[in-house]
């Protein structure tokens, strides 16, 4: 029996294509198992639908709620005592995306879902509020303070911000911080935040702002550019009345700001 010759070139060139060969195998079996996955995932898209752009699960706010829903620590939170119909949903829905707010929380520092809209503002919150409107990065702020009794407090660095921009009320540094606050305290207050133009005091814009009332030209100032309008009756009439001296709730806070903004800008 006669044993075939292979010579030494075609040998190698047998190898190569055996070579190739298996090469080729590898190559088919790996399409078909990526057509083995491709058709497993298209058979799920009704189960898993995924869109070509993935949301962030956060951003989707459920549209049937009846309460105002907002961000907290990049986490929807909604607040249970802010109904959408009422007349300050808006105002504070928007305070809350400009991060001026974000509701009360518990001991262990978790979102409750609760706003207060009738709570009494302090002055220590709206020094916060007003410092997050003017954009004051507070590492900027002397950190010498005036007013000893809120050292160690929360608001510590909020009220050398307000000290240190010589705004009104808190420029002496003997303002009680835990106090509410006025409606006089939070016009003036939010006026100098944003840096408003003050206009000369007149006394005829309301009945209880006279010339000699503190800081009667920033409330007229403020009633003149649409953010304050003071008091009205039952049947929604201007009763003339700003009441410069009454405390002033959150929620109307929370427009004061939101309206301080649309005036002023950013």
């Amino acid at each position: 029996m006669v044993s075939p010759v292979v010579y030494a070139g075609e040998w190698e060139k047998l190898i190569t294509d055996i070579e190739l060969y298996e090469d080729v195998i590898k190559l088919d079996a790996s399409f078909a198992d990526q057509d083995i996955k491709d058709a497993e995932r298209e058979s799920q898209k009704e189960l898993f639908p995924v869109d070509e752009e993935e949301e962030d699960p956060t951003d989707s706010f459920d549209l049937s709620d009846t309460h105002v829903t907002i961000k907290v620590d990049g986490v929807p939170v909604r607040l249970n005592d802010v109904p959408l119909f009422e007349w300050f949903a808006p105002y504070i829905r928007d305070a809350a995306e400009r991060n001026l707010i974000s509701g009360y929380r518990d001991t262990h520092n978790r979102p409750t879902g609760e706003f207060g809209p009738a709570d009494s503002v302090t002055i220590e919150q709206l020094a916060k509020m007003a410092t997050l409107a003017a954009r004051i990065d507070m590492y900027t702020c002397d950190n010498t303070i005036k007013n000893e009794s809120v050292m160690g407090r929360w608001s510590e660095r909020y009220i050398q911000c307000a000290e240190n921009r010589k705004w009104a009320i808190f420029s002496e540094g003997t303002v009680d911080v835990t106090r509410p606050a006025t409606r006089t305290d939070v016009v003036v207050t939010v006026l100098q935040a944003f840096g408003a133009r003050i206009s000369p005091r007149s006394g005829s814009v309301f009945n209880d702002v006279t010339t000699v009332t503190p800081y009667a030209a920033a409330i007229e100032t403020a009633a003149g550019k649409g953010i304050i309008a003071g008091y009205s009756d039952e049947l929604g009439n201007p009763t003339g009345l700003f009441g410069p001296e009454d405390s002033v709730n959150r929620a109307e806070t929370a427009k004061i700001f939101s309206l301080g903004f649309q005036v002023y800008g950013n």
